[in-house]
């Protein structure tokens, strides 16, 4: 069975997400709300805007001690 060959992954991804004294980072606003958190502080809502400030968020020193995955935006 097909299912059976992902089992093993599925529950050590799951595990790794689940990890004790770590969260996930919910980094899925849409680019409707981001637009908001920009213009409240003056900067322009772009492509190229966005994708900084993920990559801001993503490697932030030491945020894999405290982070063990994250949900996105589709964009």
């Amino acid at each position: 069975m097909a299912t059976s060959k992902y089992a093993a992954e599925l529950v050590e991804n799951a595990a790794k997400l689940s990890a004790p004294g770590k969260g996930l980072l919910a980094a899925d606003e849409s680019t409707g709300t981001i637009a908001k958190r920009f213009q409240s502080i003056g900067v322009e809502n772009s492509e190229a805007n966005r994708a900084a400030y993920r990559e801001l968020l993503f490697t932030t020193k030491g945020i894999g001690e405290h982070v063990s995955g994250a949900i996105l935006f589709e964009e």
